[in-house]
């Protein structure tokens, strides 16, 4: 595979592969900093889902309007528009589910148990 190609097929993909673990991340730091969270004023836990919630919505629009899709010869161009929709529409998922995580971040303060 050349390296045009690869880069093609990762801007039609990034939008579910790279907001899906954008988001397992988020996950997993909203787990750990919820103690940092409480000793802290910072929201930090708040500054890393939005700021996760950006990235994931710059891949949504890296798959939406990425590589043309002319450029993959292998595929038709209806395969093409139909993954690069799908990787788009689930980055809006997660760009949505890290922008919840982040509000609720910045309304709960990681003391409540």
């Amino acid at each position: 595979m050349s390296a045009s190609k690869f880069l093609t097929h990762l801007t039609i993909w990034a939008g579910l592969w790279f907001a899906s673990m954008i988001w397992a991340v988020n996950m997993q730091l909203g787990q750990i900093l919820s103690d940092v969270d409480c000793r802290s004023p910072l929201h930090i836990s708040a500054i890393i889902s939005l700021a996760g919630a950006a990235l994931a919505a710059a891949a949504a629009l890296a798959s939406w309007f990425g590589a043309p899709a002319p450029t993959v010869a292998d595929a038709p161009v209806h395969t093409i528009d139909f993954a690069r929709a799908v990787s788009a529409l689930s980055a809006c998922l997660f760009t949505f589910a890290l922008a919840m995580q982040g509000i609720a971040s910045l309304v709960l303060t990681g003391c409540e148990r």
